[in-house]
């Protein structure tokens, strides 16, 4: 099984174009898709990007997480509203159906010098093989490491609790097909999970460290139940360089790095196969994280 993460930048690619087939294009092919920076309703095209990128995929289910959620209504001469959203989020593609999903919206703090918005993670359980896990399309913060240890913190609290609180539902049905259950099974609620996206941190970074663990003196890294797994390492690439998102030399900021991760419960780590950049996409500057697993 083939699963890839990418920040889309709501399809500017390094030509500074807007194209969504380039992106669908690039990506086509993996069994499980997060993507990042996905907007719908952003002036002045009024674009649905989450219905464009599932009409040029026909063959996946998807759902779309907006963690940007603001008002972009008109009105009509005759007084008439016409709702709109201003959106922006995530997203998550399946070849399989996608049981259930839930939207987690991160902590923010205001900021008086920079510009800031709302992020967050969408939760799709998806079976595979008849094996359900937990998928994750995430974006992280992107001003400073202290607000993402908060949101990091929060992710941590949303594995954790996701077996207190189970399944979309759960519960006997008293009314067989005419409630909520439609009749179905209770839905699962895995405890192993994969957790892609646009991370906004480096690999020496204390939210790297709080995601997979220190590095101890005499035991290397210890992969506790506790924190997860990165899968660059645990496809072997531990000592390779990797770069995700190439810098735009005429902009200010530090230089090409790794923000794009793929992170797994340790219960998943010998499953890893391979883990590999696709340094020849054009779409965004960002560029897709791929990981095959036996799955």
């Amino acid at each position: 099984m083939k699963f890839v993460t990418y920040n889309i930048r709501f399809s500017l690619g390094k030509n500074q174009q807007k194209d969504l087939k380039r992106i669908t294009d690039t990506i086509k092919g993996a069994d499980v898709i997060a993507l990042q920076e996905v907007m719908r309703g952003w002036p002045p095209e009024m674009t649905d990007q989450p219905e464009e990128i599932g009409k040029l995929l026909p063959d996946y289910y998807w759902v779309y997480g907006p963690s940007f959620d603001m008002d972009a209504s008109q009105k009509s001469p005759d007084g008439t509203v016409i709702n709109r959203r201003r959106q922006f989020g995530t997203m998550l593609l399946s070849k399989q159906p996608i049981i259930s999903s839930r939207l987690h919206i991160f902590p923010k703090l205001a900021s008086s010098s920079h510009f800031n918005m709302s992020t967050g993670a969408l939760e799709g359980v998806i079976d595979i093989n008849s094996r359900p896990i937990r998928f994750y399309s995430l974006h992280l913060g992107a001003l400073d490491g202290r607000e993402r240890l908060l949101q990091l913190r929060r992710l941590f609290d949303i594995h954790r609790d996701s077996q207190i609180e189970g399944g979309a539902w759960s519960g006997p049905s008293k009314t067989g097909d005419t409630d909520w259950s439609a009749g179905r099974p209770m839905p699962p609620m895995p405890t192993e999970a994969v957790i892609m996206g646009d991370f906004n941190f480096q690999a020496d970074s204390p939210e790297y460290e709080l995601m997979v663990g220190a590095i101890d003196s005499q035991q290397g890294r210890v992969s506790y139940n506790d924190v997860f797994v990165d899968t660059w390492e645990a496809a072997g690439n531990a000592d390779k360089p990797i770069v995700t998102w190439i810098h735009d030399p005429a902009a200010s900021g530090h230089g090409s790095t790794r923000f794009d991760y793929c992170f797994i419960t340790p219960d998943l780590t010998n499953l890893v196969r391979e883990a590999w950049v696709d340094m020849d996409a054009q779409g965004s500057d960002h560029q897709p994280y791929w990981v095959r697993m036996d799955l």
